[in-house]
């Protein structure tokens, strides 16, 4: 086998190796052999008891003294200190007794004579039975004049209104028994216009305006929906209104029957 070469540095470390193993094996041989022995730790014995002690045996420690007190010099016993004496009650001295002062009733005026009130006007013949609050929360109906036949400009039209659903509610016993029945008759409308006299009757026959809600099914019963709409009408007046606001209910707005009014 050829040998093989060795570079520089592989020579330096092989030679410093040997040399480190040699000198690890002189001090192994050099060092004295044995070392020193261990001994194991002592073993406790222990005793088990199956009696226990009702108190402690432990020693009882000493109470702690009282703080010592030294009096501190030139401070004496505090000296006891006497009630101070009652005052002597002087006696009271009753005052004459003070006259009240006589207070002079004031002079009496001279009473006015009462002013005459003026009579209660007299109702027009043919008034409303209607309460006094038959306007009461309606617009336009406050602050009108109490005096007949009051100008038509100071009628609202919310008054106007709650005059005709006065007069609708008057003609309601009178419709409801006379309403034709068929198929599509709720939906029949007829209009009807009225003029009417001061003391609530009528003023001429009730006008057919017009109809509304005609269809094939309830043609045949628009005629007879008109009759008898006018025949409700004349058997309802003569209606109550109030007598003072008569310019707003003597052509009331157009009333429109319907099968439920």
């Amino acid at each position: 086998m050829a040998a093989i070469a060795l570079r520089r540095d592989e020579r330096i470390g092989l030679g410093l190796a040997v040399a480190a193993h040699a000198g690890l094996v002189a001090w192994l041989a050099l060092s004295p052999h044995g070392s020193a022995l261990v001994l194991p730790p002592e073993r406790m014995t222990v005793t088990l008891s199956d009696d226990i002690a009702v108190t402690s045996t432990a020693p009882q420690p000493a109470p702690a003294p009282a703080p010592d007190e030294a009096s501190v010099l030139g401070e004496r016993a505090p000296q006891p200190v006497a009630a101070p004496p009652r005052p002597t009650p002087v006696p009271l001295v009753s005052a004459a007794p003070v006259k009240p002062a006589v207070q002079r009733a004031p002079a009496a005026r001279p009473v006015p004579p009462k002013a005459k009130s003026a009579p209660a006007p007299a109702k027009p013949a043919g008034g409303s039975r209607i309460g006094s609050d038959f306007l009461k929360g309606v617009s336009g109906a406050q602050g009108q004049s109490r005096t007949p036949n009051p100008p038509a400009a100071a009628v609202g039209p919310g008054v106007k209104t709650a005059l005709a659903a006065a007069i609708m509610r008057q003609i309601k016993p009178k419709w409801q028994g006379r309403v034709p029945q068929g198929v599509d008759t709720e939906n029949l409308v007829s209009v009807i216009a009225i003029d009417l006299n001061a003391d609530g009757s009528l003023a001429g026959s009730p006008r057919l305006l017009a109809q509304e809600g005609i269809n094939d099914a309830n043609r045949a019963q628009a005629r007879r929906h008109a009759e008898e709409a006018i025949r409700a009408v004349q058997l309802a007046a003569p209606f109550t209104l109030p007598a003072e606001l008569y310019d707003a209910w003597k052509k009331p707005p157009a009333l429109r029957m319907r099968k439920s009014i």
